[in-house]
């Protein structure tokens, strides 16, 4: 009888010290951006982000200058995230893609684990007149690193 009384008293306390526990309101996946180890409430918070990482080769370079292209702008959903001048960029190969490359772009993803941005690369004269135009649209992931190859 006293083992019953004493589990019921624990049964009792935990119930007590569980009922107590205060809801803490964060971000509580540890895949996002500002998860917050404390929460204990999703509310809805949470942020994300990709890497888009551009690139052209030593072929594309040449034809960029032989072209007369005096640089390159690169759009995601109509916002220029970079421009790169060809004389002064190199690749032989696509580079690393990962968080540690200084070359990467990250993409906000606004609350969501996936989104689907529009790529427009346009390559400019020297007077600054649009001579070409690339656009695609590429979907990366929350986490994820994406390689943009700029073909001529």
């Amino acid at each position: 009888m006293k083992q019953i009384k004493a589990f019921l008293l624990i049964v009792i306390l935990s119930m007590i010290n569980f009922s107590c526990k205060k809801n803490i309101h964060g971000c509580t996946d540890p895949s996002s951006d500002n998860y917050n180890v404390e929460a204990n409430v999703d509310n809805g918070s949470c942020r994300y982000h990709g890497n888009l990482t551009n690139w052209f080769d030593t072929t594309t370079r040449d034809s960029l200058l032989a072209n007369n292209i005096a640089s390159v702008s690169i759009y995601v959903d109509n916002e220029v995230i970079q421009n790169f001048y060809p004389n002064f960029i190199l690749w032989s190969n696509a580079p690393e893609c990962n968080y540690s490359t200084t070359i990467g772009n990250w993409i906000i993803m606004e609350g969501t684990k996936s989104k689907t941005v529009s790529i427009t690369a346009k390559a400019l004269d020297g007077a600054n007149v649009e001579i070409r135009n690339w656009s695609q649209t590429m979907t990366i992931n929350a986490g994820e690193c994406k390689l943009y190859q700029l073909i001529w």
